[in-house]
């Protein structure tokens, strides 16, 4: 299907194309502030996640949530991470595994590996750090992600196709510009007239006037499938679950 934009860029989608779902972490650990940082940190990144506070439930949990990461602590209130490991690995799941620990000893780096860890972070550590070894787990699977996530907006960067609680939205090219770059600055003020420029638009009138035609239709076409996420006023424009106060 071709579709025309009040901009005058053309762009080609294929609205049978099936929504990318987003990476999925799945968190075993019984420390709640410290999986609610993880969880907060982690859908930051567009990504689903589940937490666990025991390793009982681990197989099922994998079984049923298919995630492609588990976070899990190396002691846990009723088995320790090595058996919960083992338990994965002897049902069959292979999901990558990232221990976290408080220990440090040779020994139980080598025990966590021996049993069919995938990597092994030490406590305290940063949330960018989990985010990081996440990122490396995932392009190693070869689930290094192409799409932008916020909310139930994807936005399929090798494809420039966007879906909306996976239902496609027509943008074209120069929308799709401006929506990912909404993605990518989560919820900070992107000027659409800066944007325009940076894509070799020139002279004030064609830039002023692409950039606020972009911007609306950006706001009405995405907003259209469901409740108000992009938010405009002035010539500025941002992503938000609930519209700024002014």
């Amino acid at each position: 299907m071709t579709v025309g934009s009040d901009t005058g860029v053309i762009d080609r989608i294929d609205a049978s194309f099936p929504s990318p779902r987003p990476n999925r972490v799945l968190v075993i650990d019984e420390e709640e502030p410290l999986t609610n940082l993880l969880t907060l940190a982690l859908t930051f990144e567009g990504w689903q996640v589940e937490t666990l506070a025991n390793g009982t439930g681990a197989v099922e949990a994998a079984t049923r949530f298919a995630p492609d990461a588990i976070l899990l602590d190396m002691m846990l209130p009723d088995l320790s991470g090595i058996e919960v490991v083992t338990g994965l690995r002897e049902s069959g799941i292979d999901t990558p595994v990232i221990f976290l620990t408080g220990r440090t000893a040779l020994e139980d780096r080598i025990a966590a590996f021996g049993a069919g860890g995938d990597d092994y972070m030490t406590k305290p550590f940063g949330l960018e750090e989990v985010t990081r070894r996440l990122r490396g787990v995932f392009r190693r699977s070869g689930l290094a992600p192409t799409s932008l996530v916020f909310g139930d907006v994807v936005l399929d960067t090798a494809t420039s196709q966007v879906w909306r609680a996976r239902q496609p939205v027509l943008l074209s090219s120069l929308e799709v510009q401006l929506l990912r770059v909404l993605i990518e600055r989560r919820g900070e003020p992107v000027d659409g007239t800066g944007i325009i420029r940076s894509l070799g638009f020139s002279g004030h009138t064609v830039v002023d006037s692409a950039a606020a035609r972009a911007v609306e239709s950006v706001r009405t076409k995405v907003n259209a499938d469901g409740a108000p996420v992009v938010h405009v006023r002035g010539g500025s424009a941002w992503l938000a679950e609930v519209d700024r106060k002014s």
